[in-house]
């Protein structure tokens, strides 16, 4: 009866373990994987007792990580097209979650006395552990691997060690069982540290991850922003064509004006149109009219701030790239450059250089200005707490990453020089 329950509670073990790793990288779809599965532990299986029966019980055990964990990895990478950091971690992790079910029938077996109750207990843990583990567990903790490489490196240090330790001083040796005070203590030492080092690196994490998450909410308004900024510019813009279809109007009441000889009355009115067409009617720069609308924008706010504009601009009518995005990009980067010059008090210095094209299916942008003082940086990507500087870069670069482009900021002979490369693919 021991010997029908050992067999079946090692069957089990090796169902629990291989199932547990496949739904810990993912899980399986379809039918055919399901059946590579259970071909893979019927093969194993096999392996296992034929090396059992020819070499004995604990050469099997030291060649085990050989004949079961390495080709159920093996499986994952090259069958189911799991990640190998992924189904390392994952077959760690099913090793780890094999000791709760044993300490359940250890415990069994200290209370009764009897090895039937630890292969009883044994068989009735797996099945229990299994279910909580696959209804709780599983799913968390694929994700958390593959959140970033920083997270998975994070998820499998510990079992990791636990896999190292337990084949090194119960399997390959026993000195885990010769009551070694060194021994005995080290695990309990080493889970303690490791929790500290899960502590230290969860916060940094965590930091990190809020630092993303807010990132991305200001970028968010950005585009909002941009949106509302094209949808004022289209506004401006069917105004312009609705003071040309009144212009009849206009000639109209100029006529009267010179038929009573009011020529004081004719001066202030041309000058009062001219000023309305001048806030209405975009530059045409190039063929895209949403880059006329934020390039003439922007031509409005340079000759305020006493900056010249020198822009060029080869661009086609239609881009791929969505309108709020290119938009962004422009405006965060005109905005910084005019502020950067507006502050030099050179008036040869006072200008923006822009220049738009596209070559190679490839959106090209460049934005050169004078600055003065220093540009403080996080990494490669300007920032300043002063001024809204350092946000309109990381929202240009997270444009640019976003569209698996680049954008560079670069600082050389007081001139500072924004390159933005956007892919033209969907």
């Amino acid at each position: 009866m021991e010997r029908a329950l050992g067999s079946l509670d090692y069957t089990l073990v090796l169902i629990y373990g291989a199932l547990l790793s496949v739904q810990f990288s993912g899980g399986y779809t379809g039918k055919k994987q399901r059946w590579l599965i259970a071909l893979m532990i019927a093969v194993v299986l096999s392996i296992q007792i034929t090396c059992s029966l020819t070499f004995g019980l604990t050469f099997t055990k030291r060649i085990y990580p050989f004949i079961s964990h390495l080709p159920l990895m093996l499986m994952l990478i090259v069958a189911f097209q799991k990640k190998p950091g992924v189904t390392a971690v994952s077959v760690l992790t099913a090793y780890f979650c094999c000791q709760p079910p044993r300490w359940v029938a250890s415990l069994a077996e200290f209370v009764f006395h009897s090895k039937m109750a630890f292969l009883s207990v044994y068989a009735i843990a797996v099945i229990i552990f299994y279910i909580a583990l696959t209804r709780y567990f599983t799913k968390p903790a694929y994700y958390a691997m593959t959140y970033s490489g920083r997270s998975l490196f994070l998820f499998g240090c510990l079992p990791l060690f636990y896999y190292l330790f337990d084949y090194a001083t119960t399997v390959y040796t026993d000195m885990l069982y010769q009551g070694i005070k060194m021994i005995a203590e080290f695990l309990p030492a080493a889970t303690a540290l490791f929790y500290v080092l899960f502590i230290i690196m969860y916060h940094s994490e965590m930091q990190r991850r809020k630092q993303i998450e807010l990132d991305n909410a200001m970028l968010s308004m950005q585009l909002q922003q941009a949106s509302s900024d094209i949808q004022n510019a289209k506004a401006s813009q069917e105004m312009s064509g609705i003071y040309r279809h009144d212009l009849r109007h206009h000639l109209s009441l100029l006529n009267s004006f010179a038929e009573s000889g009011n020529m004081d009355r004719i001066k202030a009115y041309l000058l009062q149109q001219q000023k309305e067409l001048d806030n209405i009617t975009p530059i045409v720069f190039c063929e895209n009219d949403m880059v006329n609308l934020v390039l003439s924008s922007f031509e409005s706010k340079a000759k305020k701030a006493g900056v010249t504009l020198l822009t060029e601009a080869k661009l086609p009518e239609k881009l791929v790239i969505p309108d709020t995005e290119l938009c962004s990009v422009l405006s965060n980067g005109l905005e910084n450059a005019i502020t950067a010059a507006n502050k030099i008090e050179e008036k040869t210095l006072r200008s923006v250089r822009v220049n738009c094209s596209v070559n190679r299916n490839k959106l090209l942008i460049l934005i050169q200005n004078a600055y003065i003082g220093n540009i403080q940086r996080n990494g490669s990507v300007p920032t300043s707490i002063k001024t809204r500087h350092g946000f309109g870069c990381r929202s240009i670069a997270a444009i640019a990453e976003k569209r698996k482009g680049f954008a560079t900021f670069e600082t050389e002979g007081g001139i500072f020089t924004l390159r933005v490369v956007l892919p033209m693919e969907n």
